[in-house]
């Protein structure tokens, strides 16, 4: 079995394999090798310093040193770029931190640190004197902490050494912090033709991210599924609660028209089976049958032979389930009437128990309110939904859940009288 090999101060040799020492010693080694890299970090920075001040990616064919130094150390460029900077800092405001790293007293990660908030000082109160009492605060807090709790620290060090200073400081960070989110602010959509998906990219500003999470928080609550539990991921979740809520600005029409038009979702279907958005995106006809559970339906006719010709049809059926009659669903189901599930009527799609593609009707007898998530449950067709003889919804389980697939009610559903 090959060994771990270091170098130890407590009187063992060089080289001793760490399986033979004692738990002491052990520990010990680990410290020295600890101190040990610290020391070389420090000398490192010294050396980039150095070869900074002598220029020596000009001679080097590099655009400047933190060039030089990504392509000597084979390190991402923004890593370099870093080192840099902090050597010349250390080296020309942090003189006792610059010595404690050189004596192995702390690490990179906390130098970092005190690097960052001494530099947070705004230049018109940021005395030397005052540096320096930030400095020599922030390393006795080192020996104790790890560079992320230093850094909690140094957020609120002034409010110690310097309490009538400490609001202008945190005022200034934060509309510095807020004037970046905003002009990096940006959400990007692209779909992915393989894999037949959006792909979603974000940088929000903090009350941007905050109003969206406040939307989607109660729409992503956990709802029971067929075993009683949500299996959905809270990632899944939050894209469902999404969906929800862009349903409900559509339906609502919050959203500004588009050509005179309320915006919507515009479904194309063919005489030759295709199933397209406005984008060109391809549907499964079993995605198309949700979406016309409660869609809008217009008849355009191209014929063939006369391409510049469009003939509207009118249809004169009802189609979705609206004003008194979305009213008796509300008041019979109560909400999503999928067994367990209490999402209210407000939150719920009506939804058609014979397809109105295959001819089912509008009627009370052929509607049930779902959630947008039971709702896609139930058209993937491995549930089912049925009006009983007493006029009220119930369910029926796939055979793995129930061989005899028993039907299933809502709690709030009790059979009529």
């Amino acid at each position: 079995m090959e060994s771990t090999t270091c170098s130890n101060t407590t009187g063992t040799a060089d080289g001793v394999s760490a399986w033979s020492m004692s738990d002491d010693q052990l520990a010990t080694a680990l410290l020295d090798n600890q101190a040990a890299l610290h020391r070389h970090e420090a000398r490192r920075l010294e050396l980039i310093r150095e070869a900074d001040a002598r220029n020596l990616a000009v001679s080097a064919g590099a655009a400047n040193t933190a060039q030089w130094v990504a392509g000597v150390l084979r390190v991402p460029s923004a890593e370099a770029g870093a080192m840099v900077k902090l050597a010349s800092h250390l080296h020309h405001e942090l003189p006792a931190t610059a010595q404690a790293l050189a004596d192995g007293h702390l690490s990179v990660g906390h130098a970092r640190v005190i690097s960052r908030v001494v530099q947070m000082l705004p230049s018109h109160i940021a005395t030397p004197e005052l540096r320096s009492e930030v400095e020599a605060t922030l390393l006795k807090n080192a020996a104790a902490f790890d560079p992320k709790v230093l850094g909690k620290v140094g957020n609120r060090l002034l409010e110690t050494v310097a309490p009538d200073l400490a609001d202008q400081v945190l005022e200034l960070k934060l509309k510095q912090e807020e004037a970046s989110a905003e002009r990096d602010r940006f959400l990007r959509m692209t779909f992915d033709e393989t894999s037949g998906t959006w792909r979603v990219t974000a940088r929000l500003p903090k009350v941007v991210g905050e109003r969206l999470k406040l939307v989607l928080d109660p729409l992503a609550a956990p709802q029971p599924g067929p075993d009683g539990r949500d299996t959905r991921l809270p990632e899944q979740r939050n894209v469902d609660a999404l969906d929800e809520a862009c349903r409900r600005l559509l339906a609502e029409r919050l959203v500004p028209s588009h050509g005179g038009n309320p915006t919507q979702l515009v479904v194309t279907l063919t005489n030759t089976g295709g199933r397209t958005l406005h984008t060109g995106i391809e549907l499964s006809r079993k995605l198309v049958d949700q979406l016309m559970c409660e869609a809008d339906r217009a008849f355009l006719v191209k014929p063939e032979d006369q391409p510049g010709r469009v003939t509207l049809l009118t249809d004169t059926q009802q189609r979705l389930f609206q004003g008194k009659l979305r009213r008796i669903l509300e008041l019979r189901d109560g909400g999503c009437a999928f067994p367990g599930c209490d999402r209210p009527p407000g939150w719920c799609h009506a939804h058609h128990v014979v397809p109105w593609s295959k001819g089912g009707p509008t009627t009370r007898d052929n509607g049930v309110l779902l959630c947008g998530y039971h709702h896609r449950l139930i058209h993937q067709g491995a549930w089912q939904v049925r009006i009983a003889l007493d006029g009220l919804p119930e369910f029926l389980p796939p055979d793995w859940i129930d061989s005899q697939r028993r039907p299933l009610r809502n709690h709030r559903l009790t059979p009529a009288a």
